[in-house]
C-alpha cells in the first residue's frame, strides 16, 4: 500500500473592492464569469469577492490605493496583489503566469509581498452581500 501523497497547496483568488466604488460594482459579474472560465487555470481555487470595508479587520494594515485589486495566494504564499484594469483577459493571463511559476519563482514573488501582511485565507466571500 502506498502512502497518501500530500495535497498541493490550495489557491485563493480574490478581487478586493469597495462597495461604494462604481467600477468595482460594474466588475463583479465579470469577475464571477472569470471564476467560471478560469477553472482550467487554477482547478479547485477558492474565488472571493471581498469588500475591503466589510473585512477591514481581516485585511489588517493592507489598504489598497486603487480598485479593483487582484490578489492571488497559493497556500501560505501571497503571490500577487495589485490593481488591474477590469478586463478578464488581463486577469486570466496573470493567473496563467502565476500557475506556471516553479517553486523558486513562487518563493521570490512571495518574498516581495511578505511585507503586506495580507493572508487571503482569513477572508470570506462578500458576493452575496452586495
Amino acid at each position: 500500500m502506498q502512502a497518501a501523497q500530500p495535497s498541493a497547496p490550495h489557491w485563493t483568488v480574490a478581487c478586493l473592492c469597495a462597495q461604494w466604488c462604481g467600477i468595482c460594482r460594474g466588475w463583479q459579474q465579470g469577475f464571477a464569469q472569470l471564476a467560471q472560465q478560469a477553472r482550467d487555470v487554477l482547478p479547485g481555487a477558492r474565488w472571493l469577492w471581498v469588500d475591503v470595508e466589510r473585512q477591514a479587520d481581516a485585511l489588517g494594515d493592507f489598504d489598497p490605493e486603487n480598485f479593483p485589486v487582484l490578489a492571488v495566494q497559493r497556500g501560505e504564499q501571497l503571490l500577487y496583489c495589485a490593481a488591474l484594469p477590469q478586463q478578464p483577459g488581463h486577469w486570466r493571463r496573470m493567473l496563467e503566469s502565476l500557475a506556471a511559476l516553479d517553486e523558486t519563482q513562487r518563493q521570490r514573488w512571495a518574498q516581495a509581498l511578505r511585507g503586506l501582511g495580507l493572508d487571503l485565507r482569513r477572508l470570506h466571500d462578500d458576493a452575496d452581500c452586495a
